[in-house]
């Protein structure tokens, strides 16, 4: 575990209002903004040491009232057991994972916490893997793909996959923190800047790492998560970008065709699973169905063996759990008849 910073002895005083989060550190843990807990965790820092100034009314509560307040406050404080100070917001470290035995005494003050955040750091007594340390853990390897072979178009797989991570994700954490986690990416300073260059290179991988891209604008267009114009404007970009990559360089092989339809079916069924809304996901894969069909029937209606790859490509299982909310059942759904129905099959 990286070594902890100190805590400072007192908090920042006029500056904050120039800081992250009008320098609320709970605010950006909340957040999980890293660079903005950062930022305000140096600025506490520079601020060790210096004496705020108290005058006299402010000494005189010392006393009286003042001091009965300061002595239930004192009461309900808790020593950290890492910076080994009393704080009035210790609280039990959330692991990852299920431990077993008694981890009542992992804790940490929000300072800790924050600090803990920061750094990406496993429970300092057995060593597990925090929540935080899952979600960024996702958040490295999305821009280590798209980073890599993976944005090169050497790896579209991998990239596919990131939606299995996310589904996975998505069935065993609450609504709470998948709506931070799914800012988290939005917001990221330095997946943004990927995103931008996939966007001004029209890069396959924003083609191939559709389904997630489709999951976030569903989520922030049905109001689970809040974005700036800026951000919001780039995930409908994203997501445009995808539409059209797709039908424009679908990528050359069958299975491309089968992968990106499966990839809008699975954004739709996670956000199903879940409980999340599904307005504006079930727009999205009507969009996609109806573009795959004509993709196909652009390239490989004269391919004899294309249409029997692409049903062993596609899974029937996820094309039909969408089938009655996204086309009012199987008869109108394009992709489950041209696609997993053979030709005299009964619907």
């Amino acid at each position: 575990m990286a070594a902890l910073e100190e805590p400072p002895e007192v908090a920042t005083t006029g500056e904050a209002s120039e800081l992250p989060y009008d320098g609320d550190i709970s605010a950006a843990m909340k957040a999980q903004d890293r660079a903005a807990i950062k930022v305000i965790m140096e600025a506490r820092k520079n601020q060790k040491g210096k004496s705020p100034v108290k005058d006299a009314s402010a000494a005189e509560e010392q006393d009286g009232e003042g001091g009965s307040a300061a002595a239930a406050s004192a009461a309900e404080q808790k020593l950290c057991p890492i910076c080994s100070e009393m704080r009035d917001d210790v609280e039990l470290l959330e692991h990852a994972t299920n431990i077993k035995g008694d981890i009542s005494d992992h804790q940490a003050c929000g300072y800790c916490r924050a600090n803990m955040i920061r750094t990406n750091a496993s429970c300092p007594w057995c060593r597990t893997e925090m929540v935080w340390r899952n979600l960024y853990g996702f958040l490295d390897g999305l821009k280590g793909s798209i980073g890599g072979s993976a944005a090169k178009g050497t790896d579209h797989q991998s990239l596919a996959n990131l939606l299995t991570f996310w589904q996975e994700y998505e069935m065993t954490r609450s609504r709470s923190d998948l709506a931070q986690f799914a800012k988290d990416l939005c917001t990221d300073s330095s997946l943004a800047a990927h995103v931008k260059r996939g966007l001004e290179q029209q890069s396959p991988w924003l083609r191939d790492s559709a389904g997630l891209w489709l999951r976030l604008y569903g989520m922030q267009q049905d109001g689970e998560i809040e974005l700036d114009a800026e951000e919001a404007t780039r995930l409908e970009t994203t997501v445009e970008s995808c539409f059209s990559i797709f039908e424009n360089n679908h990528g050359g092989h069958e299975d491309f065709i089968a992968a990106w339809y499966q990839q809008a079916c699975t954004a739709l069924l996670c956000a199903m699973l879940s409980g999340s809304s599904t307005t504006t996901l079930i727009k999205l894969v009507q969009r996609a169905g109806g573009l795959t069909v004509s993709v196909f029937d652009a390239h490989y209606t004269n391919k004899s063996s294309a249409l029997g790859e692409v049903r062993s490509k596609l899974n029937p299982e996820y094309v039909q759990a969408v089938e009655e909310m996204v086309w009012n059942g199987a008869a109108d759904d394009p992709d489950g008849t041209n696609f997993l129905r053979v030709e005299g099959e009964a619907e």
